[in-house]
C-alpha cells in the first residue's frame, strides 16, 4: 500500500502526499504493530512457558487471536481505500492477501468467540485477579 502510494498520481501529486492517505497509511501501520506485538507476545509465552494449559497461555493466545482478527480487518478495509477499485480485480494481488487474512479471522473461532472465552476466564477468576492476571503480562 505504500508502495502504490508512492505510484499512483492523482490530481498531478502522488496519492502518498495527500494528508487523508498518509493518516490511512500511518493507521494501516498500527494495525500491522499491534497484531505483530500480540503475535509476538503470544508465540514467546507458549515457547516460555512449561505447561500449555496455563492461564498465561490462553489469555496470550486469545488476546493476540482477538487482536489480529481485529487487524485483518481494519488493515484490509485500508489498504483496499488506499488502492482503490484495483484491489478487487483480478489482475491485482491485493485481493488474494485480503480475502486470505480476512478468512483465517474465522479459523478455531471468530474474535467475537475468543472475546467470550476469555471474558469467562476473568469472571471466573473475579474482580480481585483481574489486575494480578494483566499485569502478570
Amino acid at each position: 500500500s505504500v508502495r502504490y502510494s508512492n505510484e499512483r498520481v492523482a490530481f498531478e501529486k502522488k496519492i502518498s502526499k495527500f494528508q487523508a492517505v498518509q493518516h490511512n497509511l500511518a493507521r494501516l501501520a498500527g494495525e500491522n504493530a499491534a497484531a505483530l506485538a500480540a503475535a509476538t507476545s503470544a508465540a514467546d509465552t507458549i515457547v516460555n512457558t512449561k505447561s500449555l494449559n496455563s492461564d498465561a497461555v490462553f489469555l496470550e493466545a486469545a488476546a493476540a487471536k482477538i487482536r489480529c482478527s481485529e487487524a485483518a480487518e481494519k488493515g484490509s478495509g485500508i489498504a483496499h481505500q488506499v488502492h482503490g477499485a484495483i484491489g478487487f480485480t483480478i489482475e491485482h494481488i491485493l485481493h488474494r492477501y485480503s480475502l486470505r487474512a480476512l478468512a483465517w479471522r474465522d479459523d478455531f473461532g471468530s474474535e467475537s468467540h475468543w472475546a467470550v472465552e476469555l471474558g469467562k476466564l476473568v469472571a471466573d477468576r473475579g474482580a480481585d485477579e483481574l489486575w494480578p492476571l494483566v499485569a502478570s503480562r
